[in-house]
């Protein structure tokens, strides 16, 4: 009896489809950098992924009741893009969330977030000079203080080694 291949009869047919990237720099931005401070002051221990910075949190930050209405204000964006841009309603629930500042030098290495349904990047502070968030090898999205970004968690993304800092928030979501 051998291994069995649980791929063998399965014929991959590759599919071109265009997927939104949604952005925006909403009025009603809430300034969490002062949390996020305080956030790294009591957790100073720099997780290592595929995120190269100066410190990254965490994965569970959204448990952290200090950021509890900023994350409804995140689910009540990515409902709002669903029914006024997708033509769906959707209950998001967040999966995990982190927080990531970068300094001089620091990178993201190519990455999705597959098998999550939708992802977020909030850029909560930057200099002029930070690295875009690179999409797919071409769609650059340049960082701005309170810019929200939503995309699908199945693109490929990257950050080049950027020149300038970037304290930004990530966070995965689940439909439920």
């Amino acid at each position: 009896m051998g291994l069995f291949n649980p791929y063998k009869g399965f014929e991959i047919i590759e599919v071109q489809k265009t997927l939104p990237i949604f952005t925006t720099i909403p009025r009603d931005a809430p300034n969490i950098l002062p949390l996020i401070k305080q956030y790294r002051e009591e957790h100073s221990e720099n997780h290592e992924t595929n995120v190269k910075c100066n410190w990254r949190s965490d994965w569970m930050v959204q448990n952290d009741e200090r950021f509890r209405s900023f994350n409804e204000w995140i689910l009540q964006a990515c409902s709002f893009v669903c029914q006024y841009h997708l033509n769906t309603q959707v209950t998001f629930s967040i999966a995990n969330m982190w927080l990531m500042m970068y300094e001089s030098g620091d990178y993201a290495i190519p990455h999705d977030h597959f098998p999550y349904c939708l992802s977020v990047i909030y850029y909560v502070d930057c200099d002029e000079d930070a690295a875009p968030t690179t999409f797919e090898d071409s769609v650059e999205i340049q960082p701005e203080v309170n810019k929200l970004v939503i995309f699908p968690s199945q693109l490929c993304h990257e950050v080049k080694h950027t020149e300038g800092r970037r304290v930004t928030v990530s966070m995965n979501l689940n439909q439920y």
